[in-house]
């Protein structure tokens, strides 16, 4: 990872009991420095230390940012962003100490090594998701999640940048100025309605973009972004079945479809049904301003990690490819923020107010979508199950093949009915083999007939001794393997969730 870059003549080199050694960030909000303490037992060796823009001393609303980012770091659990240290709000050049996490974006991460997959989607679901929870049960909405504010800690991801978080009461319903990065904003979210389920939507987006590389709803003018969030559905066939019906519930146009950020954990852990609190979390909240949208630096450019209570200050952010604090300046997508600093800000893109566009309507009410269908989990025991089915049902079509090419072996008084033994129990094992491939796929019913089958066919087997003579060994045999084949299905369907 790139070195922070050198102080200027511009930078200070030490804010209150902390020494600045490098720059790491720069925004529209603020730089954010890489630092330790002056006193060697005083902290942790390395710090990362925001600053207010000199240029933003003078402006009220910008100071009153700083402070409610603050504020609001120090309501979120410190696991799941930059732990807070220290903060001077009071003096001259108001500053944040947070905890200085060495690590990539995500987006940086997966555009040096690829999309994610397998076990490492997985554990990035989960860890991001809980990370959330911790969110919004200190009432605050993050309002501009998106893969630069997810940083890829040495412990795992951290969520950071709360330059624009809110804080929300249960039930509020606010409304104000725009604010968030285009693509990876909520359908809501365009009318500056915002609340927690916001950040459900722009963290199925996230997913989408960590297990492929590229932003779903990106591409062309603002207008033109919105239209596809607003009623276009990105393809989910890239995520694996139980990541892919979560991303699709927390997608809806609706908020009031979309499941709490708990309901999503629980759903991914396999705990509960993740639609029985949908709905609980669509409390809004206003939003800000909407950066021009295409490659740019981030607007409010930093993201503040949120502490564990220990009261100080949050995490501040790298350049992108940089080890990260808790802020990051990002260059693309693009940010919705509240207004940027004067001209002569440092790499702080420009912004504007974001009327509605007139030729785009706002959000229409949608209707929730249908309950996703849970697919049939492929354990060990259903594995075993179908593919002990499918060799008997195997054995069975060869036997019918075998009959037919060697009449011989059908000659006798009763050999005659052998061909129609063999081909009763073939239409049986067409089922059960058609049946195997459907619950292979993920079907209940499937698994079910191909038990049914089994047994079936172990009575018809029995049923025919009466007419042709039969080994009651093989009889039994076989019937000691299809209590088998039930007994595995049936434990992997218990371990299924339904």
């Amino acid at each position: 990872m790139a070195s922070p870059i050198p102080l200027t003549a511009a930078d200070p080199a030490r804010l209150g009991g902390w020494e600045l050694l490098g720059r790491i960030g720069t925004g529209g909000q603020g730089v954010v420095y890489l630092g330790r303490p002056v006193e060697p037992d005083a902290g942790p060796s390395r710090v990362a230390v925001k600053l207010l823009h000199a240029q933003l001393l003078g402006d009220a609303n910008a100071r009153e940012r700083f402070v409610r980012e603050l504020a609001l770091l120090q309501r979120v659990a410190g696991f799941c962003t930059a732990q807070m240290l220290a903060a001077d709000m009071a003096g001259d050049r108001p500053y944040i100490v947070s905890e200085y996490i060495p690590g990539r974006s995500l987006r940086t991460l997966v555009q040096e090594e690829g999309p994610r997959g397998g076990a490492d989607l997985d554990r990035l679901a989960i860890s991001s998701v809980t990370a959330l929870s911790a969110i919004h049960r200190a009432n605050v909405v993050h309002r501009d999640f998106k893969p630069q504010n997810v940083l890829m800690g040495p412990d795992g991801p951290r969520v950071i940048d709360f330059g624009v978080a809110r804080a929300f009461d249960a039930g509020s319903t606010l409304t104000s100025q725009v604010v968030g990065t285009p693509a990876y904003m909520a359908p809501e979210q365009f009318s500056g309605r915002v609340g927690p389920a916001t950040d459900l939507f722009a963290w199925a987006v996230t997913l989408l973009f960590a297990a492929t590389g590229r932003d779903p709803f990106a591409g062309g003018p603002l207008p033109a972004v919105m239209y596809k969030i607003m009623n276009e559905t990105p393809d989910l066939g890239v995520l694996p079945g139980p990541l892919a019906e979560v991303a699709a519930a927390c997608l809806a146009k609706d908020p009031k479809a979309r499941p709490s950020s708990e309901d999503v954990l629980l759903w991914l852990l396999g705990e509960r049904d993740a639609n029985a609190r949908r709905g609980t979390a669509t409390e809004y909240l206003p939003g800000p301003t909407v950066q021009n949208p295409g490659p740019t630096v981030q607007a409010s450019g930093f993201t503040a990690p949120a502490p564990r209570h220990t009261g100080s200050a949050p995490g501040l952010g790298p350049r992108e490819g940089a080890p990260t604090a808790g802020f990051t300046q990002t260059p693309d997508p693009v940010t919705i923020r509240q207004p940027a600093p004067d001209a002569h800000a440092p790499r702080a893109p420009q912004t504007r107010q974001a009327p509605w566009p007139q030729d785009i309507a706002p959000p229409a009410p949608v209707a929730p979508p249908p309950r996703p269908h849970r697919t049939l989990r492929r354990g060990p025991a259903l594995v075993s199950g179908l593919i002990l089915a499918g060799v008997l049902a195997a054995l069975d079509v060869a036997a019918l093949a075998i009959l037919i090419a060697r009449p011989s072996l059908s000659e006798g008084a009763r050999g005659g009915l052998l061909p129609v033994v063999a081909s009763s129990f073939g239409v049986v094992a067409v089922v059960t083999l058609v049946a195997v491939i459907l619950a292979w796929r993920g079907s209940r019913p499937a698994a079910w007939t191909v038990m049914a089958a089994r047994v079936v066919r172990v009575a018809m087997w029995g049923a025919w001794g009466a007419l042709v003579e039969i080994q009651a060994s093989a009889l039994a045999g076989h019937a000691v393997v299809t209590a088998v084949v039930v007994l595995l299905l049936a434990r992997g369907l218990s371990k299924s969730p339904t």
